[in-house]
C-alpha cells in the first residue's frame, strides 16, 4: 500500500537559538525541536536523562497510605502476596517487587492469572489462592484498577491491597487501602505516562525513602523496569525515558543469566537498545503466558544459576518458536478468509472468526493485519460458549471508541485507542460486524487508511556519515512519541549491489551522480519493491544504522520505503 511521507514543520529560529545555546550540531537541534522542545533547560533534560530527574514518589495519590501499610507488613510479619497481569509488564513488576522486597522479608508469594481461565485483572480465583496461602496483604501489579467486586471480596476476608496500575479508572475506584494510578482524576502526579512496572517501582522508590535506604538499593532493578517500559510500548519521554536510559545502561553492563540466555540466539549482548528488548526479550517472556504459565517468565527472570537460567529460557524459546508457527498458520487462514469475503476490497474494517484459533495468539495476528491491510481488525476465536477477541488499530483511528460504540453487542470490552479486548455471545457475531463496520464507516476517513512515515528531515546524501548516526544516538533510546529519526534523500541511484536477499528482505547499494561513494541499505519486507526500483534518480526514506562487520563500522539505511524522484520538491 502507498505510504504518505509526511515531513515536519521547520522552526528554523528556534533551531538555531538551541544549536547555539547549547553548542549542537543544527540537526540535533532540528530533531530536538521536532520533539516539541522549545528551551535550553528542556533540551538539558532530554540529552542528559539522569536519575536525579526523577519525580518524588510522594506526589502520587495514596503513597503514603501503600508506603505505611507495606512497612507495617513487614515490621508485622504479614504474608504478602505479589499479584500480576501475565503480559511483560506485569511479570517485570512481580520479579522486581519479589526481588526487592526480599531484602525486608521472606513472607512472599507470587500469583499471575491464567490467561484463559481467569482472563486480565484481578480474578476470584486469585483471591481464593490469597485466602489459602493465608495472605494478609496483596500487591497488585499492572492490574487491579477496575477490580471493586475481587478486591471487596479480598476484604471481606480480611485482605488489604495495594494497587499499581497505569490504565485508565472507572467511576469508581476499588477498596483498597491505597490505589497508585496516575491516570486517578484526583491525582496530581507529574507524569502520567508511566507503565505498570514503572508505577510499580515508584511504590519502590518511595519505600526506600520511607527506610531512608540508599537509593542504590533499587538500582539492580533498573533493568526490569526497562524491560517493562520498552515492552509495554509507553511513551519514550519524561520518567520512561529516564528509566529506559538507565535501564539499558545497566542492560548493556551487565545480563541477568536468563536475558542473557533469551539473548543468545540474536547473538547480541551489548550495544542493546529498546528494540532488542522489543523484539528480542518480549516475545520470549509474553509467551509463557500465552501458551503456558506465566510464573515461568518470573522465574527465569529471577534466576541466578547460570545452568538452570539456560535450561528455563530454552524452555521459553521453544514455547515461542511454537507461538510463531501458530502465529503464521492463522495469519494464513485469516487472510484466505478476508480476502475470500464478499467485503474484501470494500469495507473500512475487518472482523473475523475462527473457533480454531489460539486465544494467546490473535492479537499479534490482528497486528499483522492491521500492518497488512491498513484497517481496523478485530479477530475473535470461541471460549467457553462466547466469542473472544482482540482488536488492533491504525493509528490514526481509536478502537476503543468504534467498539464501545457498539457495546450493546458484547458482554464486557476494554483497551485504549490502539488495542482492546472484547467478548460477545457467539449469536450476536454478525451483528456485531455489521454494527461495527457502519461505525467505523461513519468516523474514518479515506486518508486514515493511508499509511503515513513521519519524516524528520531531508537529508543531502552527502551528509550520511557515522558522525550523523553517533549525533542521531544522542537522542537515543528511542521509543513512542520519541521515534528514530527518518531522514528522506533525494536524486539517489542505484550502485550495482542491489538484490533480494532470502525472506523478502531488499538489499540495497545506492550513490549519487556527484559522488561514488556507495552507502549499503536494507529493506526489511521490502523485496518486492525490487521490480519497481526506477531505471533513472530516487527518492528513499530511512532510518540510520550503524553496521559493525569484522571489526570495522560503517553506516547504514534502514529502508522504510522508496520511490521515483519528483521533478519537483
Amino acid at each position: 500500500m502507498k505510504k504518505r511521507w509526511k515531513k515536519q514543520i521547520d522552526h528554523p529560529l528556534l533551531v538555531e537559538t538551541l544549536s547555539r545555546e547549547l553548542a549542537i550540531d543544527p540537526l540535533v537541534g532540528r530533531m530536538l525541536v521536532n520533539r516539541g522542545i522549545r528551551t535550553v533547560k528542556a533540551a538539558e533534560a532530554f540529552l542528559s536523562p539522569t536519575l536525579d530527574g526523577l519525580h518524588d514518589p510522594f506526589k502520587m495519590k495514596d503513597m503514603t497510605e501503600a508506603v505505611q501499610r507495606l512497612d507495617f507488613a513487614i515490621q508485622n510479619g504479614d504474608r504478602i502476596l505479589l499479584y500480576g497481569d501475565y503480559d511483560v509488564d506485569g511479570t517485570t513488576s512481580v520479579a522486581m517487587m519479589y526481588q526487592f522486597l526480599k531484602n525486608y522479608t521472606d513472607d512472599l508469594v507470587c500469583y499471575i492469572p491464567d490467561r484463559y481461565r481467569e482472563g486480565y485483572g484481578i480474578s476470584k480465583r486469585g483471591i481464593d489462592f490469597a485466602i489459602e496461602e493465608e495472605v494478609d496483604l496483596i500487591i497488585a501489579m499492572d492490574c487491579g484498577i477496575k477490580a471493586i467486586d475481587s478486591i471487596a471480596y479480598a476484604n471481606e476476608n480480611k485482605i488489604d491491597a495495594i494497587i499499581c496500575d497505569h490504565h485508565l479508572p472507572g467511576e469508581n475506584l476499588p477498596p483498597a487501602v491505597a490505589v497508585l494510578d496516575p491516570l486517578r482524576s484526583d491525582c496530581t502526579y507529574p507524569d502520567t505516562r508511566l507503565c505498570g512496572a514503572g508505577v510499580s517501582f515508584k511504590l519502590i522508590q518511595a519505600f526506600a525513602q520511607f527506610r531512608k535506604e540508599d537509593p542504590s538499593i533499587w538500582y539492580p532493578l533498573l533493568d526490569l523496569i526497562a524491560i517493562g517500559t520498552a515492552c509495554d510500548i509507553v511513551p519514550a519521554l519524561g520518567e520512561n525515558r529516564i528509566l529506559l536510559r538507565a535501564g539499558l545502561e545497566q542492560l548493556n553492563t551487565k545480563l541477568r543469566p536468563g536475558l542473557r540466555h533469551i539473548l543468545a540466539s540474536r547473538k547480541k549482548e551489548t550495544d542493546l537498545t529498546v528494540s532488542d528488548l522489543v523484539f528480542g526479550v518480549g516475545p520470549v517472556i509474553n509467551a509463557a503466558g500465552r501458551l503456558d504459565d506465566a510464573m515461568l517468565s518470573v522465574d527465569l527472570l529471577l534466576e541466578n544459576d547460570d545452568a538452570v537460567a539456560e535450561q528455563k529460557a530454552s524452555v521459553l524459546q521453544h514455547k515461542n518458536e511454537a507461538r510463531k508457527l501458530l502465529d503464521q498458520q492463522i495469519l494464513m487462514e485469516a487472510r484466505q478468509q478476508w480476502e475470500d469475503s464478499p467485503e474484501f476490497g470494500k469495507a473500512n474494517s475487518i472482523v473475523l472468526c475462527s473457533s480454531n484459533w489460539h486465544r494467546g495468539v490473535i492479537g499479534i495476528v490482528a497486528s499483522r493485519m492491521v500492518e497488512k491491510y491498513q484497517l481496523p481488525v478485530i479477530l475473535l476465536t470461541e471460549h467457553e460458549g462466547n466469542l473472544v477477541g482482540s482488536a488492533r488499530s491504525i493509528s490514526t483511528y481509536n478502537i476503543h471508541e468504534g467498539i464501545s460504540a457498539c457495546s450493546h453487542l458484547l458482554e464486557n470490552f476494554g483497551g485504549h485507542q490502539f488495542a482492546a479486548g472484547l467478548t460477545m455471545k457467539r449469536t450476536k457475531f454478525k451483528s456485531f460486524q455489521l454494527a461495527f463496520e457502519k461505525e467505523v464507516s461513519q468516523t474514518i476517513k479515506p486518508l486514515q487508511k493511508s499509511p503515513v512515515i513521519p519524516v524528520e528531515m531531508i537529508l543531502p546524501a552527502e551528509k550520511i556519515s557515522l558522525k550523523l548516526w553517533n549525533q542521531v544516538q544522542r537522542l537515543a533510546p528511542f521509543g513512542p512519541k520519541n521515534r528514530n529519526p527518518v531522514f528522506v534523500s533525494k536524486n539517489l541511484m542505484d550502485a550495482g549491489g542491489t538484490y533480494i536477499l532470502k525472506n523478502n528482505h531488499l538489499k540495497l547499494a545506492v550513490k549519487t551522480p556527484d559522488d561514488e561513494r556507495m552507502i549499503a541499505g536494507i529493506g526489511f519486507g521490502l523485496g518486492e519493491r525490487f521490480f519497481e526500483l526506477p531505471v533513472g534518480n530516487f527518492e528513499l526514506c530511512y532510518t540510520l544504522e550503524k553496521n559493525t562487520w569484522r571489526g570495522k563500522s560503517a553506516v547504514q539505511l534502514n529502508v522504510k520505503d522508496l520511490r521515483a524522484a519528483k521533478k519537483h520538491a
